[in-house]
């Protein structure tokens, strides 16, 4: 019996980075409607944004945890993903980090070691420039990180935790409005533009923790962005959340689409089986309100995906699905959401939700 013959329910749950959701737009404030929505899965996809808090992590053991460039591809239907992998994970660790950061991630290493049990490779890869990103605008130096992941693919790593340094202004309006549980992430964008890089030229799982340069000082802050005035590093929850993180395989009709300079995909040793998880097998995709212009909802309905679209979780754009032309079911919060999971499987135990 495979895999997939023992899932009836596969879900999605995604929270696009950096416009300011309600829910899941801070500091893994997202986890306890993912671990609802869990609940009324046998598997649910999501992706880091959702489940990383910093120094704490709760992942329910049915989440598969894929990164947004490479949600993305599997809502185009050039991969599939294999869960249930060991992976061999890689830190790959900015020039610019100063003596301070490179011990603590030494001992994030370690720690995660002896607690986790995780795969990690001994040695940390250093990008030989600075990657430059501290300005949260641009990766002015992409090719030194994406060679640094080169070195440890070729070490034989299979995702990678990804660290740049990242310059906080502290007295900015922007930070004061996060700390305060409004407004968006100030470094969201930027990390999900290195993660969103190293994932799509890989086609290996990959995730974020920042090194934070700032002058701030410790200070109450709302419980929504909490976790991240914790600790000194962000590195723990990411190898949780790479833990949870499966293969990539690649469809044979997109290879030539997905060859760069780094990646030649008909070269992957691994090649598509049954068990393995495709965009067709989801019945759901759960988002925000008002972010229905991206990929993955513009892509559901080709795939016979029912979009729930949460009316409590708003986020800065204003882009629901009606403006597409794209049907979506409107559900007010992530409990009628989780109840419409439940009914709206793919196997014999459907129900119809309009008779409820």
């Amino acid at each position: 019996m495979n895999l997939l013959s023992q899932i009836r329910n596969i879900n999605s749950m995604i929270v696009p980075t950096g416009i300011g959701a309600s829910i899941g737009g801070f500091a893994g404030d997202a986890v306890p409607a993912a671990k609802l929505l869990a609940k009324a899965s046998d598997l649910l996809i999501t992706h880091p944004n959702v489940v990383n808090a910093a120094l704490l992590s709760d992942s329910p053991e049915n989440i598969l945890v894929l990164e947004g460039a490479l949600m993305d591809l599997f809502f185009q239907n050039q991969i599939a993903i294999r869960p249930n992998v060991k992976h061999k994970i890689a830190v790959v660790l900015d020039k610019a980090c100063d003596d301070q950061n490179r011990i603590l991630t030494e001992n994030c290493i370690g720690a995660a070691k002896a607690v986790y049990g995780l795969d990690i490779i001994d040695e940390i890869f250093y990008t030989e420039e600075p990657i430059g990103a501290e300005d949260l605008l641009q990766i002015k130096n992409p090719d030194t990180l994406l060679d640094a992941c080169a070195r440890a693919r070729d070490a034989g790593a299979t995702a990678f935790a990804l660290l740049a340094v990242l310059h906080e202004d502290s007295e900015s309006e922007a930070v004061k409005n996060y700390k305060q549980g409004t407004g968006y992430d100030p470094i969201g964008q930027i990390e999900a533009k290195i993660s969103h890089l190293v994932s799509k030229i890989f086609l290996m799982p990959s995730a974020h923790a920042p090194i934070i340069s700032s002058s701030a000082k410790q200070e109450k802050v709302d419980a929504k962005v909490a976790a991240e005035y914790l600790s000194d590093s962000f590195l723990a929850s990411v190898f949780k959340c790479l833990q949870h993180s499966p293969e990539i395989i690649v469809i044979p009709d997109a290879y030539k689409t997905l060859t760069n300079n780094y990646t030649d995909p008909s070269q992957q040793k691994s090649r598509q089986r049954p068990g393995d998880i495709v965009v067709a097998d989801l019945a759901n995709l759960v988002v925000p309100y008002d972010c229905c212009n991206s990929t993955p909802m513009n892509q559901a309905w080709k795939h016979e995906i029912d979009l729930v679209c949460v009316e409590n979780n708003t986020t800065n754009l204003d882009e629901p699905a009606e403006m597409f032309g794209i049907n979506a079911v409107l559900v007010k919060n992530y409990l009628e959401a989780a109840g419409y999971l439940l009914a709206n499987t793919k196997d014999k135990g459907f129900i119809d939700a309009n008779r409820l």
